[in-house]
C-alpha cells in the first residue's frame, strides 16, 4: 500500500484509487481528503484542471453525510453516498483527460 504525505498532491489521486477500488468507505475518504486538499496541499503546486476539479469535489465531500436523518432534514444540505461516488468518478475521469 502506498501511502503518500498529505501535503502531497498525489494522495489526492490515491485517496480516489483507493475509494473506487473499495479499499475505504466514503466517511475515510471524506476526512482524508479534507486533511490534504484543504489544510495541507498549497494549491499553487495544483495544475488549473486540478485545482478547478478538486475543488468541485471538496464541495461534494465537505457536505457528505451518511446519515440518512441528516438527508431527511436537509436533502438538499447534504451529499449522499451516490452524490460522492459519481463526483469521485466525474473528478477521476477529467483528470485522465487533461494527462
Amino acid at each position: 500500500m502506498i501511502i503518500y504525505d498529505k501535503n502531497d498532491r498525489r494522495r489526492l489521486y490515491w485517496l480516489i484509487d483507493e475509494y473506487l477500488s473499495g479499499n475505504i468507505d466514503e466517511s475515510t475518504f471524506c476526512d482524508e481528503f479534507y486533511y490534504s486538499y484543504s489544510l495541507e496541499i498549497d494549491p499553487k503546486i495544483l495544475s488549473d484542471i486540478e485545482r478547478k476539479v478538486f475543488s468541485e469535489l471538496d464541495k461534494v465531500a465537505s457536505r457528505f453525510s451518511q446519515h440518512e436523518e441528516d438527508h431527511a432534514v436537509g436533502p438538499r444540505a447534504y451529499s449522499t453516498v451516490e452524490e460522492l461516488k459519481q463526483k469521485i468518478i466525474e473528478t477521476k475521469e477529467k483528470l485522465k483527460l487533461d494527462s
